[in-house]
């Protein structure tokens, strides 16, 4: 009776203990991979970032609901 007390009072505290540490959370190493590329920089928008923007602009006024409800009712 006395080991399996003395088990069950070995493993409490090393549950206890192990809930205790914490691991490191910050990161090892810098990003070391390629640099990202401009979004205007493919082959549609050959660099032209103002046409990049215009074509931006269009796309999120489709997605604009108040804007299609209007167009829609009409």
């Amino acid at each position: 009776m006395r080991k399996l007390t003395a088990f069950a009072a070995a493993f409490a505290a090393a549950a206890v203990f192990t809930g205790c540490t914490e691991i490191a959370q910050e990161p090892g190493k810098s990003y070391a991979g390629k640099e990202d590329s401009k979004p205007y920089a493919s082959d549609e928008f050959k660099g032209d970032k103002a046409k990049w923007e215009a074509s931006l602009a269009q796309r999120s006024k489709g997605q604009d609901d108040y804007a299609r409800i209007v167009s829609e009712k009409k």
